[in-house]
């Protein structure tokens, strides 16, 4: 009796070949990621390594929070004027709770904002003392918040229009 042999077209043969290389290069790529990834687990990007600042107890790492963004703020005339505001503050990163607390209030602060800088007209805003303004701004942040104190509140832009 005869053996017949029954192949697969010659077209099967090299499409099977090639998603066995396509195969075999995805395996060596995720491979090679994992491999990377643990070897780097442990360092720190140097960027990350020069924006650590010592603060005033020297073991805190400092970041500055400017996730309020810009804040654009109708005045309290008859017509409005549009005040636009940006506020940043430094905190401590290494504080998770306080950090996260931070990024939970971000509505409160803009609401506060709002608020206090809303109730201003064109002409008060003019002559507002910038020092006045940070200080209320910085008391009524810091009324809002549990875990941690804000020290300080920096006006990275302030514009009326």
């Amino acid at each position: 009796m005869k053996q017949v042999d029954v192949r697969p077209p010659q077209g099967m043969w090299i499409l099977y070949r090639v998603l066995v290389g396509i195969l075999i290069i995805v395996v060596a790529i995720l491979l090679g990621g994992t491999v990377y990834g643990l070897i780097r687990k442990g360092t720190r990007p140097a960027e990350e390594a020069l924006a650590v600042s010592a603060s005033e107890t020297g073991t805190e790492e400092s970041g500055i929070f400017s996730g309020l963004g810009t804040m654009r703020i109708a005045t309290a005339d008859p017509e409005p004027e549009t005040l636009i505001i940006s506020l940043a503050f430094p905190y401590d990163k290494t504080d998770r709770s306080f950090s996260e607390e931070l990024a939970s209030r971000i509505s409160a602060f803009k609401s506060v904002t709002e608020e206090y800088l809303g109730a201003f007209t064109a002409a008060e805003l003019a002559v507002l003392d910038e020092a006045a303004l940070n200080a209320e701004l910085l008391s009524r942040y810091n009324a809002i918040l549990r875990l941690g104190q804000i020290k300080k509140l920096f006006i990275l832009e302030y514009m009326q229009l």
